[in-house]
């Protein structure tokens, strides 16, 4: 591989991108926002046309040259945008009591999603891989006329390795399930198939919508009847050496926890998950509802106003622990149980300041802005962005031993 072939490919991700922000862009504003010359920059759109990438939207505007003596670049007038047709990108969250789909297509666009009820727990995994097989076949059989299916990747709430490997699902109480093998098995057709945490997945989906500015560190909490985190640096996920950055729901931060059952007694998980703090509403004389532990906080009960304190008391000291360890510039709380933080968010920032230095800024506490569909938009948009990514392999010439041995006799000869 040589230097042109490198600097090309970063010039053509570049160009991907900048077309994904903008929408549609003039060859002329395409070369300027790149900062290339005339020739290279038509050079690059005609590789991506041919390959198929981007296509022509139509005529723009005539706009004057911002210097009279300075010649236009490219074909003034002619907008370009990506191929929506390209390829499509399916993103499956895999719920403890549902299954959600969600396909793109290439220029980012949800062109269909839909949400089923399911049971993993009553099917064993095996079964569940049958499932999800089957339902992601008629899944794509409904998108029709859609570009082909370049990626699927399937959110979970679990531990997942690089291979692919569910290594922990606690809350199934599954171990060591080969999930990215049984989908290739089933899907042979599909290059890229992944298996992600539903946390790093929901924390995608939220910096997809927002975007990431250079500099940006946020931490994003997803709460269900587990607690998931992930951490974005510059909107890059966090992994950590093993793979388990962000598993912020096992973070100790008290003794025994509300749940007797836990994973982790003691946990952060253990506190405010919905599982536990369902259960300390019961042991209060409520009911295992979480809607009935909103409407008691909006009616004054005083046993659910009592769970209300509880849950924020120890989710700000489990925010207290992120933000001395990481310092972020914005929690986002996302899934089911974050609708509390509408009612307790002046008392979770009470802790959450309580449990710091004095003087350390706080970070900004925001709901994430994803929705249900956070955890299978993230999927999909994973892999989506990945298209549009610099290959860094490819950049740092990463190969295998072998590959790189031949490409090193392939160029002296």
């Amino acid at each position: 591989m040589s230097m042109p072939q490198t600097v090309r490919h970063i010039n053509e991700k570049r160009a991907l991108a900048a077309l994904l922000r903008a929408g549609t862009l003039s060859r002329a504003d395409l070369a300027r926002e790149l900062g290339l010359t005339r020739s290279t920059a038509s050079s690059i759109v005609a590789g991506l046309m041919k390959d198929g990438l981007v296509r022509d939207a139509g005529e723009a505007a005539t706009e004057p040259p911002s210097n009279a003596d300075a010649p236009r670049i490219g074909r003034p007038g002619t907008l370009l945008t990506l191929n929506a047709a390209h390829g499509t990108f399916i993103g499956v969250d895999l719920g403890i009591d549902h299954l959600h789909l969600l396909a793109l297509d290439f220029a980012g666009r949800v062109l269909t999603q839909e949400r089923l009820p399911m049971s993993p727990a009553a099917m064993g995994p095996e079964r569940m891989a049958e499932t999800l097989a089957e339902r992601n076949a008629g899944f794509r059989e409904r998108l029709g006329a859609a570009g082909p299916v370049r990626g699927l990747c399937v959110a979970v709430p679990g531990v997942v390795d690089e291979r692919g490997l569910v290594l922990r699902l606690p809350i199934l109480g599954w171990t060591g399930w080969p999930l990215r093998e049984a989908l290739r098995r089933a899907f042979p057709d599909i290059a890229e198939i992944e298996v992600e945490n539903d946390a790093n997945a929901f924390a995608v989906a939220d910096g997809l919508q927002d975007g990431a500015s250079a500099g940006s560190r946020s931490v994003h909490l997803l709460l269900d009847a587990g607690v998931g985190g992930a951490i974005l640096v510059d909107g890059a996920l966090q992994r950590g050496a093993h793979g388990y950055a962000g598993e912020i729901g096992h973070m100790p931060v008290g003794e025994k926890g509300f749940l007797p059952e836990a994973a982790l007694p003691g946990s952060l998980e253990s506190f405010v998950g919905r599982d536990a703090i369902l259960h300390r509403y019961h042991d209060l004389g409520g009911t295992r509802e979480l809607n009935a532990l909103l409407a008691g906080i909006g009616a004054g009960e005083a046993s659910a106003r009592r769970c209300l304190g509880e849950w924020a008391h120890y989710l700000g000291r489990g925010l207290a622990t992120i933000t001395a360890l990481i310092d972020p510039g914005e929690i986002v709380l996302g899934g089911p149980v974050a609708a509390l933080f509408a009612a307790g968010e002046s008392q979770v920032k009470q802790a959450l300041r309580r449990h710091l230095l004095p003087g350390q800024p706080l970070p900004a506490l925001r709901l994430s802005r994803s929705g249900e569909a956070g955890a299978a938009l993230g999927g999909a948009g994973l892999l989506h962005r990945r298209h549009l990514s610099v290959d860094e392999d490819f950049v740092f010439r990463r190969a295998d031993p072998d590959q790189a041995e031949a490409s090193t006799s392939a160029e002296m000869r």
